[in-house]
């Protein structure tokens, strides 16, 4: 018997089946375009995303030598759309960066309040969660009439294998919604935002049997009979899982789309000074424990910018190769879709300092990398002040295939950066939720130690430490002074 676990990102869905070791046995991906119909706005089809994981799912299934006895799954979070009575989707995929409900979620602050959201759901208040997108949907769609459910990604992809339509705890906790202190929705909550409780899916545990696939979805996809489907959770937290995260102390970074580290502790922290860094309190996929996220939403989307802007038809990771040996005396603001944590200025924008005529598009790109790592440099600050300390981290995703990135990573935040030899997490975590559901005696920890492990470990260089501490402060200054600009732009 086999495992599938199922990555389903904002642009692409990766496959990959495990046996019982968990040796990848066959793996299939499926991309899709995000769309920007409007400044600020960013969507997906949810026809489209479904059905490129129909199509990831049956192409591994068909080079898979063994029948696949469960399956689970890491979404993307911050993925909003809403269904009829026949779970048919009426409206787009609102995607983690559209920020059309940023003035839905300034009203929410003001009328029930950021503390008070805070205590009860441990979310910060932000217009990529789906509390303030399902307020913009019901006050501006003229669909919003034909709405029966609020779903997001996770749940439109697991209604099409025929199991009841149910939320994970992990990806509940990213709602705003969810009260984290009792798992289950806030009936507060809904009260003030006046939702009706019905129109959102009940709440399970990750790695909860959803049930069995319908039989002719498991004909068609190619997985064995009566294959269980298993709740996965938000990716940073599958992820996470797959990258060896169980326990508080440690700290993993995902290389993706948005960059994100994650680390856990044992009970929701709750400080005034963590809210006001915008760090939310997440229910992990295991252990009952609770994870925190930094995250910069322009990570990988960033350097694909750079490639397609400056280099097309080049490789980035030949671009990566040319970057000056020296600190770059640029500084870019990384906040092209917006800022993630500290700060969480929807409204912030990109920005490159320090041009001048004699700059090459190299040192640009070298910037770009570097200012990415201040701004997680930032974050990790705010964790330290809290207690949180994590002495290296463990790095994995696309991004974390280039030397060059984790170096100067490893330069920038003076730790050690390891590169896991997991290829990908998201999948990995997925299918260890799946078999630890599927079989009882399955020893979730003892198989992660096995199969998790550093390939290769980056240490800082002390030649480097003073000149990129000394540029570090200048990018502290730089969100501060470009702040009341953007937000008139």
């Amino acid at each position: 018997m086999s495992f599938l676990g199922v990555d389903v990102g904002t642009s692409q869905t990766k496959a990959i089946a495990y046996d019982g070791d968990f040796r990848p046995l066959a793996e299939s991906s499926a991309a899709y375009q995000r769309t920007v119909p409007r400044p600020g706005w960013c969507e997906l089809d949810p026809q489209a995303l479904v059905a490129a994981v129909r199509q990831a799912i049956a192409c591994c299934a068909a080079e898979c030598r063994q029948p696949i006895r469960a399956v689970s799954f890491s979404v993307f979070g911050g993925g909003i759309t809403a269904v009829d009575s026949a779970l048919r989707p009426v409206v787009p995929i609102l995607s983690t960066t559209d920020n059309r409900a940023q003035g839905e979620a300034e009203w929410w602050a003001g009328h029930f309040g950021r503390e008070r959201t805070y205590r009860i759901a441990g979310t910060t208040t932000h217009t990529s969660l789906m509390l303030p997108k399902i307020l913009w949907m019901r006050k501006h769609l003229p669909e919003a009439a034909k709405i029966h459910l609020f779903l997001t990604a996770a749940e439109l992809v697991t209604a099409e294998f025929g199991v009841p339509v149910a939320m994970d705890w992990a990806t509940a906790s990213t709602t705003m919604l969810l009260d984290i202190h009792r798992r289950e929705w806030s009936a507060e909550i809904l009260e003030a935002a006046e939702i009706d409780p019905g129109m959102l899916p009940p709440v399970v545990p990750s790695g909860a049997i959803l049930g069995e696939v319908l039989g002719s979805v498991a004909e068609r996809l190619g997985l064995a009979p009566g294959c269980l489907v298993v709740a996965g959770g938000h990716d940073q937290q599958v992820c996470a899982l797959g990258a060896g995260l169980v326990s508080p102390g440690a700290a993993t970074d995902s290389l993706g789309t948005v960059e994100c580290l994650t680390t856990l502790f044992e009970r929701p922290l709750l400080a005034e000074t963590f809210l006001a860094a915008n760090f939310s309190n997440l229910l992990h996929v295991y252990g009952g424990r609770i994870a925190t996220l930094a995250y910069n939403f322009s990570g990988g989307d960033l350097l694909a910018w750079y490639r397609d802007t400056f280099a097309p038809g080049e490789s980035l990771e030949d671009a990566l190769g040319q970057m000056p040996g020296r600190p770059s005396a640029l500084l870019v603001l990384p906040h092209f879709v917006g800022s993630g944590t500290p700060h969480m200025d929807a409204r912030s924008k990109g920005a490159v300092v320090g041009l001048s005529l004699s700059t090459r598009r190299e040192e640009i790109l070298q910037a770009i990398v570097e200012s990415q790592s201040y701004e997680m440099r930032q974050n990790l600050d705010v964790w330290k002040a809290h207690g949180i300390a994590p002495d290296r981290l463990r790095a994995y995703g696309k991004g974390s295939s280039s030397d060059a990135i984790l170096q100067m990573k490893a330069d920038v935040l003076g730790m050690p950066i390891e590169r896991l030899a997991v290829r990908e997490a998201g999948c990995l975590g997925a299918a260890l939720l799946a078999a630890q559901a599927a079989e009882p005696d399955f020893d979730l920890e003892e198989m992660l130690q096995r199969v998790v492990r550093p390939a290769e470990v980056f240490i800082p260089r002390a030649d480097r430490a003073g000149a990129y501490t000394e540029q570090y402060e200048r990018y502290r200054q730089l969100y501060p002074a470009l702040r009341e600009l953007h937000h008139r732009m």
